[in-house]
């Protein structure tokens, strides 16, 4: 039974990912939340403004505005605003280069040209039409002061004057955006807020390391829920809500339009076509408000367009560090994480904060290592008589097993006894897994020598073949199969190993390659214990 160990070990660590990758696509994306309210007389009335913001032409339609732009950039981002309705229409992050070796290509996050990905914040009114275009002062912003502003005007020649300010910080990927609406008519109007984040299909996405891209949302009562594209497609979403944010997650980034205070709001899914491409949306609508004669009214949120980085997104509001997914192990995880970034705080270097969290771990877990190694020490030293019973009674399983059992039982083994410890740590290693996977503060990150970059593959595959060797090595401190066909698995288990380990994160294939040499040198200790 021990000498299944690795197999066992191999098939539950597998069934976990599957389990984790079932639940991320399947169940995490289900908002759990209340999407009806009791048909008061006052509630009828809010759904009927509801259902007339959702059905209106702004809502049902893509997002596509960029015919003129200028362009702001500032330390952490440069951007691209609409003049037709002053979306943001591109950012690149400035802070995060597209690919390793490239210093010039930095990651795009909002492009519509490339994806129809558009984050926009409008003023709404029933009584009067939107400007056909806004003007700016200049046709671009190199920011070098901070906070900075600029502004975008627009009229409708109706007696109503329209304003939107952006409001750039230092070294931050928080935008404020507000509109300003001035009633200059004899009579009083209506107006509401809105915004919108809207992106295509995700086309990078890595089929080995599956990450989730889609939209989400956060609020007091429900807290953070994920709305994926599939589900968007199947029904719109609505739920009317109070103080929240939404959001369009990818692997490592995200955009989300957080409000600046707390209102009531309805949130609401969109998917549109255009050209037969579909688009997915999601927004955030308040309630009407009254704007009197020559008076004014400002509404305002605030735009993070940048990585899913814990330090700067917890900072900002409640909940949006639930941005960065660990999954159904979030509860381990996240802790883990907490000791890794501590651990690179002292060393200031990803790889060496990985080996020391794995040595953290290994100390955790010794007495539990220590059991397991000792019963497959014992059982291995039972070997020869195994394989003897096995020749005897080739013919008689029932007989076969039978002897086998007396022989745990005369020699105090217990043939679960170095399994079951070695099943409890997989789901720590299971969380960090995908610590490793979603920190963005992983990506890039250069180890030593040839490994420039902890997020991707080992370009000279070293650590994948050191860890399928640290794996047989590990095999052969372990009692053998006694099955012909289970110890051509068990053989074969190294070099699969190997080949699937060549396409993970470096810094993963670093941490079993670490845990596997901690725990050749414990079980080494104890074989060489009991053999005395």
């Amino acid at each position: 039974m021990s000498s299944r160990i690795f197999l066992y070990s191999a098939f539950f660590f597998v069934s976990i990912l599957l389990y984790d990758s079932y639940q991320r696509t399947f169940y995490d994306v289900e908002p759990q939340v209340s999407q009806t309210m009791p048909e008061t007389k006052k509630n009828v009335e809010k759904k009927a403004s509801v259902e007339s913001n959702v059905n209106s032409d702004v809502e049902n339609k893509t997002l596509n505005v960029s015919s003129e732009v200028i362009n702001v950039r500032t330390d952490f981002l440069d951007v691209d605003i609409s003049l037709i309705d002053g979306s943001i229409v591109k950012s690149r992050l400035l802070q995060y280069k597209r690919n390793f070796n490239n210093e010039d290509k930095k990651v795009i996050l909002l492009n519509e040209r490339e994806s129809g990905y558009v984050a926009k914040a409008d003023v709404q009114t029933p009584d009067t039409k939107s400007p056909k275009s806004y003007k700016s002062s200049q046709d671009a912003y190199y920011v070098e002061s901070y906070p900075y502003t600029v502004t975008l005007n627009g009229n409708n020649s109706e007696g109503v004057r329209f304003e939107k300010k952006y409001v750039f910080n230092e070294s931050s990927h928080l935008i404020n955006v507000s509109n300003t609406i001035y009633n200059e008519k004899a009579d009083s109007i209506q107006a509401r807020f809105y915004t919108i984040l809207q992106r295509g299909e995700d086309t990078d996405s890595n089929v080995m390391l599956y990450t989730y891209t889609g939209a989400a949302f956060y609020d007091e009562e429900n807290k953070f829920n994920k709305i994926s594209f599939s589900d968007i497609t199947d029904s719109n979403f609505k739920l009317q809500t109070y103080s929240s944010w939404i959001s369009m997650l990818q692997h490592y980034f995200f955009t989300a339009w957080i409000s600046e205070k707390e209102s009531d709001q309805t949130i609401f899914t969109r998917r549109v076509l255009s050209e037969d491409i579909p688009y997915y949306q999601i927004g955030s609508l308040s309630n009407y408000e009254i704007i009197s004669p020559n008076s004014s009214k400002t509404f305002s949120s605030n735009l993070y367009v940048g990585p899913k980085n814990v330090s700067e997104i917890s900072n900002i509001t409640e909940g949006l560090d639930l941005t960065v997914d660990y999954g159904v192990l979030t509860f381990l995880a996240a802790p883990l994480f907490w000791v890794l970034d501590k651990l690179n705080m002292m060393f200031d270097n990803w790889g060496i904060a990985l080996i020391m969290l794995t040595i953290l771990i290994k100390l955790l877990f010794f007495k539990l290592s220590e059991t397991s190694y000792k019963s497959m020490a014992k059982m291995k030293k039972l070997a020869p008589r195994m394989t003897a019973l096995k020749e005897r009674y080739a013919d008689d399983r029932k007989k076969f097993s039978e002897e086998l059992m007396k022989v745990y039982k005369q020699e105090k083994v217990n043939p679960l006894g170095g399994c079951l410890p070695i099943l409890v740590q997989i789901p720590v290693f299971i969380a960090l897994y995908w610590v490793i996977v979603e920190s963005v503060e992983m990506r890039h990150a250069p180890f030593v020598g040839w490994i420039v970059d902890l997020s991707s593959k080992d370009p000279l595959f070293v650590l994948p073949i050191l860890m399928g060797l640290s794996m047989y090595i590990q095999q052969k401190l372990n009692p053998p199969p006694t099955d012909a066909m289970q110890q051509k698995i068990f053989l074969a288990l190294p070099f699969i190993f190997t080949i699937l380990f060549a396409t993970f994160p470096s810094g993963l294939v670093l941490y079993w390659l670490v845990n596997n040499i901690l725990s050749i040198g414990q079980q080494y200790v104890i074989n060489r214990r009991l053999s005395v």
